[in-house]
């Protein structure tokens, strides 16, 4: 059954994986295709804030397979569909096979894990090896042996190489065993010690660099508050919707009134599953709870000082909260009951999936229309205009230099007389300019931009809007 369940999820994992690229993803393309290894670890990872495993195995992939928009995503695809084997496994050994199944079902319906296992970004690969780490570590604590030391200490740095967050696995781990050091085989208790120092020891190379990286993503964060509200500010409301997204996906109503009222039910099914698991406490249980929802608080909190609180960034405890819908689900003694919450849990997936696959809005922004609108409508003289050079990324994965393209702006909020002067420079001797508002909202609030390129002699023609990327301006003379 188990790899019936594996076949489909790797079915729903490749509908629509031809989606275009959207801008991390096209950032990291376009800048590692041209970089050699000692480069991207050195050099381009310290603008990315993240680790570099993702990126040297991206470079590896896109040297043996041709760059495209299915071949650059199956990584992660492979990744997601490997995450629900282990996430299987875990719930078998912490449970029973029922159970496993169960978490397995509905990890591989999950949208979230869907979307992001649909997405050329290091999410899949952390939530891989977090999840690797602790079927490691669950078995150690069964039925200690040098196997599988060897496989949780490779797994769990090798996930401190993937991102962040999942470091705020660590903290969990520990006060498991806190908590439980009495019912812990006292030589496995004492073996984490230096467990977690080896672990700590293979990644101090990359500890070292961190601060430099660090200090780049705080002063980013300080130039643009708007930024820094985007990557992951905390709230009551991304604490909310960090659950929101787990039970749903990305799929979104805008009337909230309506959004509630249709997400209500669905609330009150994960709470009572919720609910019945903290009554049915167990250590197993205790274990899936401090792995939920540990990283989630510690990154709730840190996120006060430093910006990192986005629900995708958690796609690593998903797992767990799936095995605790799941062993709720299986221990209600009642068999037709069961039955009937499993399919409701399952219907909730595969609902929230449809529309993710049927409307364009939930999907990723759609660069590849929006290009070939431009090229088929540009001429010899055109320039196409973004306020910044950091959102052209995307654009230039698919023009291949077909158009002139440049960042208008400086700096985030730039001023008015340097954007007149740019603006000038740049549009000299054209007769048609291209303006892309992506991310208008933090690269150019007052929309000085617009303004000043209308100041110079052109009009705005047509206004065409593409879903994720906004409105494309066009103006001529």
């Amino acid at each position: 059954m188990i790899y019936i369940i594996l076949i489909l999820a790797f079915i729903l994992r490749v509908i629509k994986l031809n989606q275009s690229l959207w801008l991390d993803e096209a950032i990291n393309i376009n800048a590692i295709r041209g970089l050699g290894f000692k480069d991207i670890v050195f050099n381009y990872s310290l603008g990315d804030f993240h680790p570099p495993l993702y990126h040297v195995l991206l470079k590896s992939w896109m040297l043996i397979f041709p760059v495209s928009e299915i071949s650059i995503r199956m990584m992660s695809v492979i990744l997601g569909v490997a995450t629900i084997f282990i996430t299987y496994k875990i719930a078998k050994a912490l449970f029973e096979k029922k159970t496993a199944l169960i978490s397995a079902a509905l990890l591989s319906t999950a949208p979230l894990h869907i979307y992001y296992s649909q997405e050329a970004r290091m999410y899949m690969l952390a939530s891989f090896f977090a999840s690797l780490s602790v079927y490691f570590f669950v078995l150690i604590i069964k039925k200690d042996n040098l196997y599988l030391w060897v496989g949780f200490i490779t797994s769990t740095v090798l996930m401190l190489y993937s991102d962040y967050l999942p470091y705020l696995l660590i903290p969990a781990y520990m006060i498991y065993l806190l908590l439980l050091k009495k019912t812990i085989n006292k030589s496995t208790l004492a073996s984490f010690v230096p467990g977690f120092l080896l672990i700590f020891g293979l990644i101090i190379p990359w500890l070292m660099i961190f601060p430099k990286q660090f200090a780049t993503g705080i002063s980013v964060a300080a130039i643009s508050p708007a930024w820094a509200q985007v990557v992951g500010s905390p709230s009551i409301k991304t604490l909310v919707v960090t659950f929101v997204k787990f039970a749903i996906g990305r799929i979104s109503v805008e009337n909230n009134l309506i959004y509630g009222l249709l997400f209500a039910p669905i609330a009150i099914f994960i709470s009572s599953m919720f609910v019945v698991s903290i009554f049915r406490m167990s250590k197993a249980r205790l274990f899936l709870w401090l792995w939920l929802v540990g990283p989630i608080i510690l990154g709730f909190i840190i996120a006060f000082f430093v910006p990192i609180f986005a629900y995708f960034r958690f796609i690593f405890v998903l797992p767990a909260f799936y095995i605790i819908v799941a062993s709720a689900i299986n221990s209600v003694n009642i068999q037709k009951l069961t039955k009937t919450l499993f399919v409701f849990a399952l219907t909730i997936n595969l609902a929230s999936l449809s529309i993710y696959f049927i409307y364009p809005k939930f999907q990723r922004e759609n660069w590849k229309a929006a290009t070939d609108y431009v090229l088929n409508n540009s001429s010899q003289n055109s320039i196409v205009l973004f306020e910044s050079a950091y959102s052209m990324a995307p654009f230039d994965y698919y023009n291949q230099e077909k158009i002139e393209t440049a960042g208008a702006l400086n700096a985030f909020n730039a001023e008015r007389k340097n954007v007149e002067e740019n603006v000038s420079k740049l549009t000299t001797g054209k007769d048609q300019v291209f303006l892309f508002q992506y991310l208008s909202g933090i690269t150019d609030p007052s929309g000085i931009l617009f303004e000043k390129i209308s100041e110079t002699g052109f009009k705005n023609i047509s206004t065409v809007d593409f879903a994720g990327v906004g409105f494309v301006y066009e103006f001529r003379h």
